[in-house]
């Protein structure tokens, strides 16, 4: 039973590039991706094909996926490491790699018909980049994603320190969903005309058509109530892995967000800190304890913890928009593995990351370019706009290299809108009118939930043409997308 909910404009489609098999916690990848490090330089293959993956023992179904997993082949690379992913398409469809957090060549972006040309079935393309900062970052098509995404073609990056760091237990986690009631393709629901002229790239060709919400926004929300089963890298309940520790081992787990729906995460019964956002380090991060975290589709957030409350226990995850969507991940102890699982009651008080960590004190740079990005809807929720425009006629913010540009974002919907810019990372420096205090909160994905207004700041120092889009995909489909232009 796929997951085709929406067909997606191939404008804002096909986000993928590599990475992603969470250890023991996933469908292992075949031994067809030869990885080999030459000095500095990393080359890898990458293959999207479909194949027949089993989610738990009943769910089992054909998926897409990277080198035969869901999801794809977790790639791990070093700092300042030369990186050539050689990609080739498998599947009986267009797709494209997009490399989510990363900061290189405009060309290497993956947005079909914007920055390359979408790969067609049996083509190869040769995506290469150089590895940023140490951080979670995460690959995914770029190209039909609510389907191709829903569908597996997601997967995790992760860049490690040159020297490495101090941790005994580094597991990834992705966090998705899928449907239990079969096929929801919305392809005869509505149309979006194609973009011309990629010489204009204010008439972007999406390589393809889109198609919107339905009429009746009811209808719309009985969409998203269908899908009722996480999936947690690769599994369904009750074949979730565990991750395995023992006494004194320090743990970090790096969630994902690569579904459609806001989650929850509680980490139960031990002191933890939050060491890092979409790739960038936290300043000074503080022990805390019984804090949901909430995570947005396309965030990332790096948590570490002491493991020295020994015990089978279990990290709840559930989505804060639809209650079918619940899962457990086992957190046990090497010698526990038999005793009772301890339970913990709800927690209520959420992590905010306006007052966590310590600020560095760095002055925030006078803007040169001051942009507002209101976050609308026309029709009471079937398609999405930014300052009134939607795609194939999408609002274009024009700025030039070395630009100090500010985005004042306000959220007038009743629902929430992680909004993800391409090509930079931006500092979040208020919301509704209160100043951050605690450490510089860096991100390339900003969750603005309704009423909200977010004040955040980036330099132009990345020409090219970059997407600033909602990364709930069916918003983004609907027209919620935008261009940040370089001259």
């Amino acid at each position: 039973m796929k997951r085709r909910l929406f067909i997606i404009p191939l404008f804002l489609i096909i986000f993928s590039v590599f990475l992603a098999a969470c250890s023991n916690n996933q469908n292992t990848a075949k031994a067809n991706n030869k990885t080999s490090n030459k000095g500095n330089s990393v080359t890898l293959n990458l293959e999207a094909k479909e194949k027949k993956i089993k989610y738990n023992n009943k769910l089992v179904e054909t998926a897409m996926t990277y080198n035969g997993s869901v999801p794809g082949q977790e790639i791990r690379v070093k700092e300042g490491q030369k990186v050539t992913i050689h990609f080739k398409n498998s599947l009986k469809e267009d797709t494209t790699l997009h490399l989510h957090g990363l900061s290189d060549a405009n060309k290497m972006d993956g947005v079909p018909d914007v920055t390359q040309t979408p790969i067609k079935p049996g083509q190869t393309f040769d995506y290469t980049f150089t590895a940023p900062k140490p951080g979670t970052y995460w690959y995914h098509s770029h190209t039909n994603e609510s389907t191709q995404i829903g569908d597996g073609l997601y997967g995790v990056l992760i860049v490690e320190p040159k020297n490495g760091e101090k941790i005994d237990v580094d597991k990834a986690i992705t966090i998705n969903e899928r449907s239990s009631r079969g096929s929801m393709d919305m392809s005869n629901m509505g149309d979006m005309s194609n973009m011309d002229n990629m010489g204009d790239m204010s008439n972007m060709n999406m390589g393809g058509t889109s198609q919107s919400h339905t009429s009746d926004s009811s209808h719309s929300d009985m969409m998203m109530s269908m899908y009722d089963t996480s999936i947690i890298n690769g599994k369904a309940s009750p074949s979730i892995q565990p991750i395995v520790v023992k006494k004194g081992d320090t743990v970090k787990l790096r969630f994902v967000n690569t579904g459609l729906f806001t989650q929850n995460i509680q980490i139960p019964a031990h002191e933890f800190k939050v060491t890092g956002y979409d790739g960038e380090k936290v300043n000074k991060p503080t022990l805390i304890r019984n804090q949901l975290i909430q995570i947005a589709p396309g965030e990332r957030y790096d948590v570490e913890f002491k493991a020295n409350n020994p015990g089978n226990w279990e990290i709840k995850i559930y989505a804060d928009s639809n209650d079918k969507l619940k899962a457990v991940i086992p957190l046990t102890y090497k010698g526990y593995e038999n005793q009772k699982v301890k339970t913990e009651g709800t927690i209520n008080k959420y992590f905010d990351f306006a007052t966590y960590g310590e600020s560095s004190k760095k002055a925030v740079s006078t803007p040169t370019k001051e942009y507002q990005m209101t976050l609308s809807t026309n029709d009471g929720g079937n398609t999405f706009t930014i300052n009134g425009k939607k795609m194939p006629n999408p609002e274009i913010y024009n700025v030039k290299k070395g630009d100090v540009v500010r985005f004042t974002i306000t959220n007038e919907t009743n629902v929430d809108h992680p909004m993800h810019l391409h090509g930079h990372h931006f500092q979040v420096l208020s919301r509704n009118g209160v100043p951050f205090t605690g450490s510089e909160v860096l991100k390339d994905t900003l969750n603005v939930k309704p009423n909200e207004t977010y004040v955040i700041q980036f330099v132009a120092d990345n020409p090219g043409n970059w997407l600033f889009h909602c990364h709930e995909l069916h918003h983004a489909e609907s027209g919620m997308v935008s261009l940040v232009k370089y001259n």
